[in-house]
C-alpha cells in the first residue's frame, strides 16, 4: 500500500511541476498579451497569436486600461483607425476595440463592457459595415458574453493563457517569431493592428481576389443577406446609451476600396444595401465615406496608399476619415471624401453615390470586370445592376 501512495503522490508531483512550469513559461512568454509581461526584444515581442484570439485579449486590455475613448468596429477599425492620431490628443487613454468579423451584437457588447470599466466613457467613434447587420453573420466562436461587462478576467480565461497546450504551443510560436523577427499581423499597445514591416504577403492583385472571392463566397458577408433587426436595435442601444449618458458619439461607414460595393452589387444586394443606409440614417446621423471617391477608386496596383485589399483601408485613409469627422485639418481632406447623412438628404445622397458609380465604370472598366469574373466563380451570386 505504501509503495502505491509513494508512486501516485511522485505522479501528482510530476503532474504539479509540469503544470507549474507550463504556467510559468505562458504567463513569462504571455503570447496573448493578456496578462501584461514587459516585453522583450527577440523573445516575446511580436506575438502573431493574438490576432486569432483579439476578442480574448482586447477584452482584457479594457480592464486594465480603462480608457476614455474607444473605437469601435470591424476589422477595417481594427486596422485603420489610430488611437494616437492628434485629434484625441486631450484624452487620457484612446484604444482601438475594433473586432474581427463581428456582427452589431458583439459590438454593443464590447462598447457595454468599456462602459462598465469606465463609467467616464467620454467619447465613441464607430465604424459601421453593412455586413455587421447581416442576420446570418452570427457571433464568432471566440466570443464569450460572460466575459464582457465585468472587472476582472475569468478563472476559466487565465487557466486556458497559462496552463493549457494550446498556450505552450502560442508561447513557442511566440519565441520563434521573435526571435526570427518574423510576423505578419500585430497589434500595438493601444489596440491597433498593423501589418509587420508594412509589407503584404501578396502582391495586391491577389489580395483583392482572395478578399472578395470570401466576401461573395462566405453566408455571413454577401453569399446571403437578411438586414438583421435584431441588429438595427444593437446599434439603437449603443446610440440610445451614448445620448443617455452624454457621451460623444461619431459614426461612419466604412471607406473600403469601390470593389468592395460592386461584389454587393454583383452579389444581388444592392437595394438592400441602401435600405440598410436607409434604417441607420434613422437612428442617427452617419458619416459617409462609402461609394466611388477619390480615395475609393484608387486603381489597384502594387504599392497602393490607401489599401491593404479590397475591405482594408490603411491608417492614411483612417487619418482623414478622422481629420473628417473630428475637425481637425479637413483641409488636408479631400472634398468629396466623407459625407454626413440625415433622413432629410439620404435619398438625393444614394442618387449622387449611383451618378458617380457610373463615371467611375467609364474610366474603369477592368474593374468591373474584374468583380464580375469572380462572382462567376461564387455560387449563388446573381448580377444586379444599380439603376
Amino acid at each position: 500500500m505504501k509503495r502505491y501512495l509513494r508512486f501516485n503522490w511522485m505522479v501528482f508531483a510530476i503532474a504539479l511541476m509540469s503544470s507549474v512550469t507550463v504556467g510559468l513559461v505562458n504567463a513569462t512568454i504571455d503570447p496573448y498579451g493578456v496578462i501584461g509581461t514587459p516585453k522583450i526584444r527577440r523573445f516575446n515581442d511580436l506575438k502573431p497569436r493574438q490576432f486569432s484570439n483579439v476578442r480574448l485579449f482586447k477584452a482584457a486590455d479594457i480592464i486594465r486600461l480603462k480608457p476614455e475613448v474607444v473605437l469601435l468596429g470591424s476589422s477595417r477599425t481594427d486596422l485603420g483607425l489610430d488611437p494616437a492620431h492628434p485629434a484625441f490628443s486631450k484624452a487620457q487613454s484612446v484604444y482601438n476595440l475594433g473586432l474581427v468579423g463581428p456582427n452589431m451584437y458583439e459590438v454593443r457588447r464590447y462598447f457595454e463592457h468599456a462602459l462598465a470599466n469606465q463609467p467616464n466613457l467620454k467619447q465613441v467613434v464607430i465604424g459601421i459595415d453593412f455586413f455587421m447587420f447581416n442576420r446570418y453573420n452570427k457571433n464568432a466562436p471566440d466570443f464569450v458574453d460572460n466575459r464582457l461587462g465585468k472587472h476582472f478576467y475569468k478563472l476559466k480565461d487565465l487557466l486556458a493563457i497559462t496552463l493549457s497546450s494550446m498556450a505552450l504551443n502560442a508561447s513557442l510560436e511566440t519565441i520563434e517569431a521573435s526571435f526570427q523577427l518574423d510576423a505578419f499581423y500585430l497589434y500595438a499597445a493601444n489596440g491597433m493592428r498593423y501589418v509587420y514591416g508594412g509589407k503584404v504577403k501578396e502582391p495586391v492583385k491577389v489580395q483583392f481576389e482572395q478578399s472578395i472571392s470570401e466576401y461573395l463566397n462566405s453566408a455571413e458577408y454577401y453569399k446571403q443577406f437578411q438586414l438583421s433587426q435584431a441588429y438595427l436595435a444593437d446599434f439603437r442601444t449603443l446610440v440610445e446609451i451614448c445620448k443617455a449618458r452624454n457621451i460623444d458619439l461619431k459614426v461612419f461607414i466604412s471607406p473600403s476600396h469601390a470593389t468592395q460595393f460592386e461584389a454587393i452589387r454583383v452579389a444581388g444586394h444592392w437595394s438592400k444595401f441602401e435600405d440598410w443606409k436607409r434604417e441607420v440614417v434613422k437612428i442617427t446621423p452617419v458619416w459617409d465615406f462609402s461609394g466611388y471617391n477619390t480615395i475609393t477608386t484608387e486603381p489597384i496596383h502594387n504599392g497602393m496608399k490607401y489599401y491593404w485589399d479590397n475591405s482594408h483601408y490603411t491608417k492614411k485613409v483612417g487619418d482623414l476619415v478622422l481629420n473628417r469627422m473630428l475637425g481637425y485639418r479637413e483641409e488636408e481632406v479631400p472634398d468629396d471624401f466623407g459625407v454626413l447623412l440625415i433622413p432629410e438628404t439620404i435619398e438625393s445622397y444614394l442618387d449622387q453615390v449611383i451618378a458617380k458609380r457610373k463615371v467611375w465604370i467609364a474610366k474603369s472598366p477592368q474593374a468591373i470586370a474584374f468583380v464580375e469574373t469572380l462572382a462567376l466563380k461564387a455560387p449563388q451570386s446573381a448580377s444586379k445592376q444599380p439603376q
